[in-house]
């Protein structure tokens, strides 16, 4: 049996008991007012960062307002697309631009029975009521879709073609007293000839040789006037949607006896896939080839060549073998009454350009790969219903096989 611990062992013991509890607490207590401060310190953390969120989202509720406010107040239109091309979002401009609009409309089923015509690489709508709209799209970063901004831009075209026809006019002043000079000659030889008509011992064959240049000089001052009346010209009434393809096919009819006679064989290459259509006149775009066919046939063109085909726009090529243009004179042969002939009038080629200009189109001159003329002639393309909701919804169209028709007049 094992002897009992004595008073001073037992004392000891609770001594070293106390001592280690004493140093447990202190360090439990330590512990604790780390742990405390820890928690204040998040706390404070935690309260800074909720702070700095509500002020975010305060800032973005700011922000979202004042975008809902200037989208309600922007004359443009905004409409916003998901992937399926339905509408999700649109202003008060959407509406009154386009009428009534409902969420997940079909955009090309929008476009189909609102818009007349779509210039795809002008990004230019046409509706039906005549407004004329320009379109941009922006796709979505965060999800599927796109927006959609859409601009009336019919009294800027209207202000455009009234600056523009301010500019004829006042081309047409400064004209005037050159084109008063041109036609005081053919018309004072034609006062000549109608003198020795007039005389009564005139023999017939005399007789015939002066109405025959009386006749000629009457023509003259004739196409003078056609010339500078489709000069002064510009207005679009009569506008109407065409395709080019049945227009060359038309013109390659109207001129088949005029080319039988000069011995000019003309050839059309139609590259466009019956996809040629515009808006425009046709009367002017047919003046607008006689023009150009009549040039290439003063300069001793033996064959032309017209080339159509469909990219962004349509493009039209009228290329001869003639003598040609020279490069110095690439920039003035579109002058009024600028000509290398003596018995031209100057305005052929002016009439042209102002013809493709008034057409929202553009025309260039340059030398043919046989070494006569090239006039590469741009304008935009009008789609159809059915390829206009193609474009609208990215959707590829299906194309026919090109066509090329040879018309052989000589």
């Amino acid at each position: 049996m094992s002897p009992k611990p004595s008073f001073s062992d037992r004392q000891h013991a609770l001594e070293s008991a106390f001592k280690l509890f004493n140093q447990l607490s202190e360090e439990l207590t330590g512990s604790y007012r780390q742990l405390q401060t820890q928690v204040l310190e998040l706390s404070r953390e935690l309260a800074a960062a909720r702070s700095e969120r509500m002020v975010q989202l305060a800032e973005k509720e700011r922000l979202a307002d004042r975008l809902e406010r200037l989208l309600e107040t922007l004359p443009a239109a905004v409409i916003v697309l998901d992937g399926e091309e339905r509408i999700r979002e649109f202003n008060p401009a959407a509406e009154q631009l386009l009428g009534r609009l409902d969420n997940l409309d079909h955009w090309p089923d929008v476009m189909r029975h609102r818009a007349l015509t779509g210039a795809v690489g002008g990004n230019e709508l046409k509706l039906h009521n005549g407004h004329l709209l320009t379109l941009s799209s922006s796709r979505l970063e965060q999800a599927p879709g796109r927006i959609l901004v859409l601009l009336d831009v019919t009294e800027t075209r209207r202000l455009q073609e009234r600056l523009n026809r301010r500019e004829r006019l006042t081309a047409m002043g400064e004209m005037s007293a050159q084109l008063a000079h041109q036609m005081r000659t053919p018309l004072s030889t034609a006062l000549l000839y109608v003198s020795h008509l007039a005389g009564g011992d005139l023999q017939p064959q005399k007789r015939q040789q002066f109405t025959a240049k009386l006749r000629n000089r009457l023509q003259h001052m004739e196409r003078q006037i056609h010339d500078i009346l489709m000069f002064a010209g510009g207005a679009d009434a009569g506008e109407a949607r065409l395709s080019l393809s049945a227009l060359l096919k038309h013109f390659a009819a109207c001129v088949e006896q005029e080319l039988q006679i000069s011995q000019v064989r003309l050839s059309i290459d139609d590259q466009s896939r019956g996809r040629a259509s515009m808006i425009g006149r046709e009367d002017a775009l047919l003046g607008v080839l006689n023009n150009l066919l009549e040039n290439a046939v003063q300069q001793d063109a033996s064959e032309i060549r017209i080339a159509l085909r469909v990219t962004s726009e349509i493009e039209l090529d009228v290329a001869d073998d003639g003598k040609g243009i020279p490069g110095d004179l690439h920039q003035r042969i579109f002058d009024p009454f600028f000509t290398t002939r003596s018995g031209g009038t100057g305005l052929g080629l002016a009439v042209v350009q102002n013809l493709v200009l008034s057409h929202g189109g553009e025309i260039i001159v340059g030398h043919s790969e046989t070494g006569g003329a090239l006039f590469h002639l741009r304008f935009p393309l009008a789609l159809r219903s059915a390829e206009f909701n193609a474009e609208i919804s990215r959707d590829p169209r299906v194309a026919t096989e090109p066509k090329e028709e040879t018309r052989s007049l000589s």
